[in-house]
């Protein structure tokens, strides 16, 4: 029997580092359709589903531009009792906040028409989302939607997502 579900809807290749982590420390993975997340536990014992995120500029798009479907994904989990993390595979400083609201947009770098945490860009005619902005949303998200942000280096999202499931892994 698999240890975690994966969710089929996870890009086949993009997560070669998760998969080889897993296999190398003894988890077994099913692919399987999930009504909410990417991963969660086999079992049932665990209320806890979780969503990766591959950056921030990923996180950006989910609640700025999607943010209407990303929120009914987040109502969807808690109505069935779940609680969803939110794995952010990049900047592992950011679980502090004021850290986050320092992020600035890949869009905005690339530009640098203007400065990227004003409120008015000079090259669009809307500004891509950045850390001030984004911080508020995400904090609003957590709060009126349970869901909760974590942050983590890439290398490490096998073993956190293992560690917030409790699901035991080979050392």
């Amino acid at each position: 029997m698999a240890d975690l579900y994966e969710d089929t809807r996870q890009q086949a290749g993009k997560h070669n580092l998760k998969n080889q982590w897993f296999a190398a420390h003894g988890i077994e993975v099913e692919r399987r359709k999930l009504d909410f997340g990417d991963y969660a536990r086999t079992d049932g014992f665990s209320n806890i589903v979780i969503d990766s995120k591959q950056d921030m500029q990923e996180v950006a798009g989910n609640v700025g531009h999607d943010h209407a479907r990303f929120v009914r994904e987040c109502d969807r989990a808690a109505e069935a009792g779940y609680r969803l993390y939110i794995l952010v595979e990049e900047h592992p400083e950011y679980a502090d906040r004021d850290l986050l609201a320092t992020w600035v947009s890949g869009v905005c770098r690339r530009c640098r028409k203007c400065d990227p945490l004003e409120s008015k860009c000079v090259a669009r005619r809307f500004k891509p989302l950045n850390g001030p902005t984004l911080r508020k949303i995400i904090d609003r998200i957590e709060y009126d939607h349970g869901a909760r942000f974590l942050f983590c280096d890439k290398r490490d999202t096998a073993r956190v997502i293992c560690d917030l499931l409790g699901v035991s892994y080979l050392k």
